[in-house]
C-alpha cells in the first residue's frame, strides 16, 4: 500500500534489468507515495565500467530500459540522475528513503555519516532482500552475463 508522497533514492548500474533490481524499484515505488517521487542514481558509463570485468550497455540505453520498465509496470516517471561516485545526490538533496540491497547497506550508512556532518538529516534505510535464481544462488547481473541463469533467475 502506497503512502503520502516521499522522496526516495536508489541507485546502480542496473545491466541487465533483472529480478533483484525489479524488487529494489518495487520497494522504491511503494515507499514514494501516491505523490512522491524517485531519483534513480544509475552509474556513469566510466564508473560503471571502473573495475568491471564484463561489458556494460550506455548509460543511455540503461537509463530508458528502467525508464520503460517503471512506466510499464508502475504507470510512474522517475527522475534520473548520472552516478560518477558512490553518494551521487544523496549529499545534497534531502531524501525520505533510500532503498538499498544488503551488498550496499555499507554504502548508505556512510552517506548517512556524511550528511550528519553537512547538518543534514539522515535518510532511513530500507534493504531489500536479494532475489534468489533457481539453484538457490544470488541473481545477480554477473551470473546473467556469464550465461549461468536469465533475467528471471532461471538456469540457462
Amino acid at each position: 500500500m502506497r503512502s503520502a508522497g516521499k522522496r526516495v533514492a536508489i541507485g546502480g548500474t542496473f545491466d541487465p534489468l533483472h529480478e533483484g533490481h525489479k524488487k529494489l524499484l518495487e520497494k522504491a515505488y511503494e515507499l514514494s507515495g501516491s505523490d512522491g517521487r524517485i531519483v534513480v542514481g544509475i552509474t556513469s558509463d566510466d564508473f560503471a565500467r571502473k573495475n568491471r570485468e564484463r561489458v556494460v550497455l550506455s548509460f543511455r540505453a540503461r537509463a530508458e530500459n528502467l525508464r520503460q520498465f517503471m512506466r510499464k509496470r508502475f504507470g510512474v516517471d522517475v527522475e534520473i540522475v548520472e552516478l560518477n561516485d558512490r553518494y551521487g545526490t544523496t549529499l545534497e538533496e534531502d531524501f525520505d528513503f533510500i532503498v538499498i540491497s544488503p551488498e550496499t547497506y555499507e554504502v548508505a550508512v556512510k552517506i548517512n555519516e556524511l550528511r550528519a556532518k553537512k547538518g543534514k538529516k539522515p535518510i532511513e534505510i530500507v534493504c531489500v532482500p536479494h532475489v534468489k535464481a533457481e539453484d538457490g544462488k544470488l541473481i545477480s547481473s554477473t551470473r546473467i552475463k556469464r550465461g549461468e541463469i536469465d533475467k528471471h533467475g532461471r538456469l540457462l
